[in-house]
């Protein structure tokens, strides 16, 4: 995935957890809300990570599927009501037709071939089925040149247009967005990355950044940290 190996992941699922976004209820709530039900029988994650929304929805909904190519994110999963499966979106390891909701929140980015990932969580959709989908997105698409490079991580974090462009295949969609507010880009550092010199270089960028997108992500600077508000796209669509 990008050059993400899963030793990268396993590096991180201890902190996982700790990054503000993760587990935040306001955010979960939001893009569950996005359902037009809560009766699913079948129900898959594509990128369970540690489990943070796939407990919300086992409690709300019921028992669900959760795929990961992490096995150390997924250990950190103990719950009767979720399955976990190491695999890969690029290749679900499900027949055609098996799931009525599959959803997915903030793993696109990471994945080499989005397109091909999507036509496979399309073809794993039931008829009517539907896929509940949330991403960081630049807070504009006309900075996604800025926002990748002050991302820094050689990995394009895709526009509002791009995504719903993926959504083509859906008979209908609806969107809607959430915007994690003054999130601290230390707290996105410290438990992300262990290399000083990279850390520097993210909150360097971040200060060159133009006023265009300081703007639109009410940026803030302290002594010892930036704060910015984050927007999450959030899409559901319905197959045909």
């Amino acid at each position: 995935m990008k050059g993400y190996s899963e030793n990268y992941w396993a590096k991180r699922a201890g902190q996982y957890n700790k990054i503000n976004w993760v587990k935040n209820e306001d955010f979960i709530d939001s893009f569950l809300n996005m359902l037009p039900r809560n009766n699913f029988e079948t129900i898959l994650e594509v990128g369970i990570g540690t489990g943070a929304v796939a407990n919300k929805v086992s409690e709300i909904i019921g028992h669900l599927t959760g795929i990961d190519i992490s096995k150390e994110m997924i250990a950190k999963i103990n719950h009767p009501g979720i399955t976990p499966i190491v695999a890969n979106a690029h290749n679900l390891p499900f027949e055609d037709s098996s799931f009525e909701l599959i959803y997915m929140r903030n793993v696109i980015h990471y994945i080499d071939d989005p397109a091909l990932a999507f036509s496979e969580i399309y073809r794993c959709l039931k008829p009517n089925g539907c896929f509940l989908f949330s991403q960081v997105v630049p807070p504009d698409d006309s900075i996604s040149e800025e926002y990748d490079w002050l991302i820094g991580r050689d990995i394009h974090y895709p526009t509002q247009g791009e995504i719903i462009q993926l959504f083509s295949k859906y008979s209908s969609t609806n969107q809607g967005s959430f915007i994690l507010k003054n999130q601290s880009i230390m707290n996105w550092l410290n438990n992300t990355c262990n290399d000083k010199t990279q850390k520097q270089n993210t909150i360097d960028r971040h200060r060159l950044t133009s006023d265009t997108y300081q703007g639109l992500a009410n940026f803030k600077e302290t002594e010892h940290d930036i704060f910015v508000d984050i927007k999450h796209l959030m899409v559901l669509g319905q197959k045909i």
